[in-house]
């Protein structure tokens, strides 16, 4: 398997221009190339220093991990798709395409412009919206971190830990309540029914409200109601 002990560590921006984990899940580390991520499923405590991740135990890592494999495989024919390169399984290892950085990295710095950098990038997100439609599943992460932009100019999305089909639309809160946050938990709460969790209700706030709060000019809202 690929040798990564030599690898860096990958932080996200903050809006206030603070680097920070991305994560609660898996560790992301970069080759010296800055082409390949793993993404390790693990506790890190070096990685998140300074953030509590004793709520989460080896089985909810376990089953986040083999729904990234999953769908990181049953979503690969989309073209914001990163390739995967290799899957260690036995350390929850999962390597992909990448490159450099995420979104956050353009979003956040006052001296860059996204609309210089990727003119059509509001187009590509429409387009990852009516894919998610068209393929009959919702995808949950999508902050500006859960983006980059690859060689050829195409917007590829990371994460796929947080896709939920169509037809699970429906899961146990207790289930996933270690990875849930402070700061997006009002979403899991007006999501909640009878202690489970309706993620087309979840997905709907996500893209209507919380997403305005990362995205300078989010275009979310707007596209979603346009798609319904």
């Amino acid at each position: 398997m690929i040798d990564t002990s030599n690898w860096k560590y990958y932080y996200k921006l903050n809006p206030d221009g603070t680097p920070n984990s991305s994560n609660l899940l898996y560790s992301p580390t970069v080759n010296e190339e800055q082409t390949i991520m793993c993404m390790h499923y693990c506790t890190d405590n070096t990685y998140r220093e300074d953030e509590k991740v004793s709520t989460i135990d080896e089985d909810l890592l376990q089953w986040f991990f083999e729904r990234e494999v999953k769908f990181l495989n049953d979503l690969s024919h989309l073209k914001t798709t990163p390739e995967v390169y290799a899957v260690d399984f036995n350390n929850r290892k999962i390597f992909i395409e990448w490159n450099k950085e995420t979104l956050s990295q353009v979003l956040y710095d006052k001296d860059r412009n996204l609309d210089v950098e990727l003119p059509d990038w509001k187009q590509q997100i429409k387009d990852f919206l009516i894919a998610t439609k068209e393929n009959n599943f919702y995808k949950m992460a999508m902050y500006p971190h859960c983006f980059y932009i690859s060689k050829d100019n195409i917007l590829k999305t990371i994460d796929y830990y947080s896709v939920v089909p169509y037809s699970e639309r429906f899961i146990e809160r207790k289930v996933i309540e270690g990875i849930i946050g402070k700061d997006g938990a009002y979403r899991f709460d007006e999501s909640t029914d009878n202690g489970y969790i309706d993620f087309k209700k979840f997905f709907e706030i996500t893209v209507t409200q919380h997403l305005t709060r990362y995205w300078p000019d989010s275009p979310f809202a707007d596209i979603f109601r346009e798609i319904q």
